[in-house]
């Protein structure tokens, strides 16, 4: 379905994160808004339409705080905080993760390049 929502997944690139790291961070994203959206219609389609999900890039901290602010009403949103043991301070901001409609990520996603 071409119209099915999708997830977005959308890493620092200031953090330098090793390849591990981004995977491991981004399925903390990933999981944390299933449980956001767990009893959401917008889930099921998600889910029935193939579960979409796209790995974008940003600059920086401020750039992925301001792409939060704008998520639009109907999408499900997180952020996630490292918990330190690794790579990058605890609570270091590393990746937002939202779902929404097809249309509507796409309109707030389209300037981030894939990752």
């Amino acid at each position: 379905m071409h119209d099915a929502p999708t997830m977005a997944l959308i890493v620092r690139q200031d953090l330098a994160l090793t390849t591990g790291k981004i995977a491991a961070q981004c399925a903390h994203a990933a999981v944390d808004v299933v449980r956001l959206a767990r009893r959401s219609r917008l889930l099921e389609r998600w889910r029935a339409g193939g579960a979409r999900k796209v790995v974008l890039a940003v600059e920086n901290l401020s750039l992925m705080n301001e792409l939060h602010a704008k998520v639009p009403a109907g999408c499900y949103a997180t952020l996630v905080s490292d918990a330190g043991h690794t790579e990058v301070p605890a609570g270091t901001l590393t990746v937002l993760g939202i779902m929404g409609p097809r249309r509507a990520m796409d309109a707030l996603l389209r300037h981030l390049e894939a990752l």
